[in-house]
């Protein structure tokens, strides 16, 4: 009876394959582009990204979809339901043909009346360069009261495949937050242990340890991080951080009532920092220049009272520091929030060292709870910026640059208001960033249903190493203490921690 059952599918569905490639030679041409969801029309594809399924968003009782370039012969799917799976062999076998070149999308669609409709082709750029193969971020939910149910997972952007890198129901439900690779090489990886067993674990150099990098010198353990190119020093903020929940507006804030920067010597386990960079101001979020000679941050005056927490606004500042001597030069204003009269934060270096990619907002730094948050571009070589073309009506906040900085991934809540999801752009040489596109999924209407964030979207040129179990038991472990620096003024911080 299976057997009967198999073959008079098959039948059917060739019958309906015939019929479908007949008619539409007869079809009616529709001037405008047709409706997909997700819309992957008018972008700049990596050659090697996973099958960018979709679902055609008109009324029909049948749907083809021709995928094509340059004369070969076309990936056709054909249905009754208008959701596009590619083959996945196909695809990465068409798209290696089509390196910079063009794909060309065909839909048709089948009318009640039987008659078929030809829509505009969707036409999109095939990039000579590959994106950075795999994606690391944290899925949270959006409420507050659900935040201990989280995990860190990474993606094989070449297919669908996702692993849970740490899910923290294995670690006591505690919070694990602020992964970060050095120069998006999953060789060297940190992520931050807060709350229950809380710690710092590194991966270098094939080896997992866990530091408490908290000193009775500074303001707390080691928070926003960036690392250094040379993959041995890390720079951090240390915060004191609170949270506000509001009635209307944007409903949760998170502030800095201080903060300062520090750099974490990998390799000495050590903690240093300086009065230029510990100050009465409250600096955050450093990040390295590309030739690991400066450090770019953010800063904002101190405290004075209950709204100036939560609504200062942060300059865009810069320091240059040598790690090999230890040596602070001058503090410097890149670009005055006073001036500019927005608030800066997240300052990300391309690869080159050429641009310097930050958010903006009305006021603060944490940005993914402002639907005002915007993208924009700074020239380190003209001191020129504007915002980016790429922006939304809707909250788009943190990015990361790949390793070939011709790519980049940000986090956007554009798709519905309320949750956040990766959105990649290609970048070219020209500094000009082309449509964006969501994180691809097998099944199109995945992102109907999925209810968690995407957080903290990380591009790294492989799969992380270290198992679930190894991270797990680490976590379960102790951490090992970080040294404070010799060279650091300890009385200057002790006074410095009172104020």
């Amino acid at each position: 009876m299976n057997r009967i059952i198999q073959i008079l599918t098959i039948s059917i569905f060739t019958i309906f394959i015939y019929s479908c490639s007949s008619d539409i030679k007869n079809c009616t041409q529709i001037d405008r582009l047709p409706v997909i969801l997700p819309d992957y029309s008018g972008i700049t594809i990596p050659p090697n990204i996973a099958p960018l399924n979709f679902i055609v968003k008109e009324k029909g009782i049948a749907f083809v979809a021709k995928i094509s370039s340059n004369g070969e012969t076309p990936i056709t799917v054909e249905n009754k339901n208008g959701i596009i799976d590619i083959d996945i062999k196909k695809w990465h076998s068409l798209l290696a043909k089509a390196k910079g070149k063009e794909i060309a999308t065909d839909i048709y669609v089948k009318k009640e009346d039987g008659k078929w409709q030809k829509f505009k082709s969707i036409v999109n750029k095939v990039a000579e360069e590959d994106i950075d193969n795999h994606l690391v971020y944290r899925l949270i939910n959006t409420g507050y009261v659900l935040w201990s149910e989280m995990g860190i997972y990474q993606r094989n952007l070449e297919n669908f495949d996702e692993s849970v890198i740490i899910d923290n129901k294995s670690i006591d439900n505690t919070c694990v937050n602020c992964h970060s690779f050095a120069k998006n090489d999953p060789r060297s990886m940190m992520v931050h242990v807060r709350s229950t067993h809380s710690g710092t674990v590194i991966y270098t150099n094939g080896t997992l340890k866990k530091i408490n990098t908290k000193t009775k010198y500074t303001l707390s353990a080691g928070g926003y991080p960036n690392w250094h190119p040379d993959g041995k020093h890390i720079a951090f903020s240390v915060n004191t951080i609170s949270q506000r929940f509001f009635s209307k507006d944007i409903r949760q804030e998170v502030s800095d009532a201080t903060s300062d920067i520090v750099v974490y010597d990998v390799e000495k386990n050590t903690i240093t920092t300086s009065p230029k960079v510990s100050t009465n101001s409250r600096e955050n979020l450093p990040v390295w220049s590309a030739d690991g000679k400066t450090i770019y941050y953010i800063s904002a005056p101190p405290v004075t009272d209950y709204e100036s927490e939560y609504k200062g606004k942060y300059d865009l500042m810069r320091i240059p520091y040598d790690v090999e001597k230890n040596v602070w030069g001058k503090a410097d204003t890149v670009i005055s929030s006073k001036t500019f009269g927005k608030s800066i934060t997240f300052p990300k270096t391309s690869p080159d060292g050429r641009y310097l990619m930050f958010t903006v907002s009305a006021y603060g730094y944490f940005t993914i709870h402002h639907p005002d948050a915007d993208l924009y571009l700074l020239d380190l070589q003209t001191g020129k910026y504007d915002k980016m073309t790429i922006n939304s009506t809707q909250t788009d906040s943190y990015h990361c640059w790949s390793s070939s900085g011709r790519w980049f991934v940000f986090s956007s809540k554009r798709m519905d208001g309320l949750y956040t999801r990766p959105y990649f752009c290609y970048f070219d040489k020209d500094g000009k960033a082309s449509k964006p596109f969501v994180l691809p999924q097998k099944d199109p209407n995945f992102y109907n249903s999925f209810l968690k964030n995407y957080n903290i979207p990380e591009l790294i040129t492989g799969a992380v190493q270290p198992t679930p179990l190894d991270l797990r038991d680490l976590i379960l472990d102790k951490a090992q203490p970080a040294k404070l620096d010799v060279s650091v003024d300890t009385l200057y911080m002790k006074t410095h921690l009172k104020k």
